[in-house]
C-alpha cells in the first residue's frame, strides 16, 4: 500500500449516475469517444483514462456517480460543440495499489487496500479512482491498473 497525493489534473470528461451492474454500458465506448473528441478538438492527450467512483460501496445495485476522464492540455479557447466538458480534478489524497492482469482481480486489490487502510486507522472519503495504465482487451493478463482509494488528509 502506498499513500500519496495526486496533484490537480486537467481532464476532458463524461459523467453519469450508474451502478456496478451497469458499468459494461460504458467500457470501451466512452473512452473511445473521449479520445476521438480530444483529437477532433486538437487537445494534447497527457495521460491514461481515469474512472472515478463517488459513492460506490461494492453493492452491485447501489447507484453512484461515475466520471470517466481523459487528461488533456487545457485548450486556449472554451470547449464548444462537444458532448463532453472540461475541468480540473482536485488534489486527491489516497492509498494506491497496482493490479497487474485481468480486471477480475479488482475486488481482491480493493479488499487488500481497504483492509490495510482500516488497520492503519485511515478514513475513506467515498471516492475511488481506477487509472488504466495499459488496457489489453485481447490479452487481459497484460492489463495494468492503478487503484486509488480516497482518504481524509
Amino acid at each position: 500500500m502506498q499513500t500519496k497525493t495526486i496533484q490537480p489534473i486537467h481532464v476532458l470528461y463524461f459523467e453519469t449516475e450508474t451502478s456496478l451492474n451497469e458499468l459494461m454500458d460504458y467500457v470501451r465506448i466512452v473512452a473511445h469517444r473521449l479520445y476521438r473528441e480530444a483529437i477532433r478538438k486538437e487537445m494534447e492527450i497527457t495521460g491514461p483514462i481515469y474512472w472515478i467512483y463517488n459513492g460506490a460501496d461494492g453493492n452491485p445495485e447501489t447507484q453512484f456517480h461515475l466520471t470517466i476522464a481523459l487528461p488533456v492540455t487545457a485548450p486556449e479557447t472554451p470547449l464548444t460543440d462537444s458532448e463532453f466538458k472540461l475541468k480540473y480534478l482536485e488534489p486527491f489524497h489516497c492509498v494506491a495499489g497496482q493490479l497487474y492482469g485481468s480486471w477480475a482481480g479488482l475486488g481482491k486489490i480493493y479488499g487488500e487496500l481497504i483492509s490495510e487502510l482500516m488497520s492503519n486507522k485511515l478514513v475513506m472519503t467515498g471516492q475511488n479512482r481506477e487509472i488504466y495504465l495499459n488496457m489489453d482487451f485481447q490479452n487481459p493478463e497484460n492489463n495494468i491498473t492503478e487503484v486509488q482509494i480516497g482518504i481524509l488528509n
